[in-house]
């Protein structure tokens, strides 16, 4: 119980960090690269920071699970140092949790968590059109034993793109692809030797903004094993309600949900709240 509060108290408490005004009455895109600048060690979003109390299955149920549970995700980055302007080298973590809180039979267990750091380099500010290009290590575990475990290592490359029309509507998209390491038989391929085949060896992001709306689109893989593909897709569109805050509809349907259900297929829609952390606004 004390595992399950805090993880619903440290997603608000970062839902409250990110979301609180800028000291400056500068552009907000400029007070955050001023700050990542010259504040090394400070803590900022990384991945999208939501919950979702409405996360539903279409898809049969395993275990004792039920159809219906909360999702929820916060993540941050931390610069740890800079060389020049656009050089940063950061520390950054994803947990993404489903919670099983209407589950009273089974005492409303945590179904399945994700546990993602990572360590990358980031060259960012290139020009108008290629926004970041980020080289690092990547790690994703469920932090379970025996059967249940699950684990993937990568080094990954990524890459954005944003195109800002003189209407204030901007589109953009992020590719990345990577190399999977510690393949061998004490590696963690040990507890799920397909792991790779389903996950691949690129995916692609794209969204679209425009004043209070947000619509984003994400493919996972796009480059796999031939005579072998797997898809996940997942489909999100966020309406800004306050500075900080919007509502959220998230619908994901393919393999690979979470890293435990790399090799099951699901179906599922959710509705919660996303902080809107300046989304794409640099």
């Amino acid at each position: 119980m004390m595992i399950k509060r805090f993880g619903i108290l440290a997603l608000s408490a970062l839902m409250y960090v990110f979301g609180k005004e800028p000291d400056s009455q500068q552009p907000t895109t400029q007070v955050f690269n001023q700050q990542l600048s010259s504040h090394l060690g400070s803590l900022y979003a990384h991945e999208p920071i939501y919950i979702l109390p409405y996360y539903h299955s279409f898809s049969p149920t395993y275990d004792k699970n039920i159809a219906t549970e909360t999702k929820f995700q916060f993540s941050f980055r931390i610069p740890m140092f800079a060389v020049g302007e656009h050089n940063k080298f950061f520390f950054a973590y994803t947990q993404t949790a489903f919670f099983q809180n209407y589950n009273k039979l089974d005492s409303r267990p945590f179904r399945d968590t994700d546990y993602a750091p990572e360590l990358y380099w980031s060259y960012d500010g290139i020009n108008d059109i290629v926004r970041f290009v980020q080289f690092g290590y990547k790690h994703v575990s469920n932090g379970e034993r025996a059967l249940r475990s699950r684990t993937q290592n990568q080094l990954l490359l990524r890459v954005r793109l944003q195109y800002d029309t003189p209407w204030g509507l901007k589109v953009g998209g992020i590719a990345r692809t990577w190399l999977w390491i510690g393949l061998d038989n004490d590696g963690f391929l040990h507890d799920n030797p397909d792991l790779t085949r389903y996950r691949g060896y690129a995916d692609i992001f794209l969204y679209c903004k425009y004043d209070n709306h947000l619509f984003e689109f994400k493919a996972s893989p796009i480059v796999s094993d031939i005579g072998f593909w797997k898809p996940h897709f997942e489909v999100g569109y966020t309406y800004r309600l306050t500075k900080n805050l919007g509502i959220y509809a998230q619908y994901s349907n393919g393999y690979g949900d979470n890293i435990y259900e790399y090799n099951i297929h699901s179906n599922r829609l959710g509705i919660g709240f996303r902080l809107w952390q300046s989304v794409y606004d640099n």
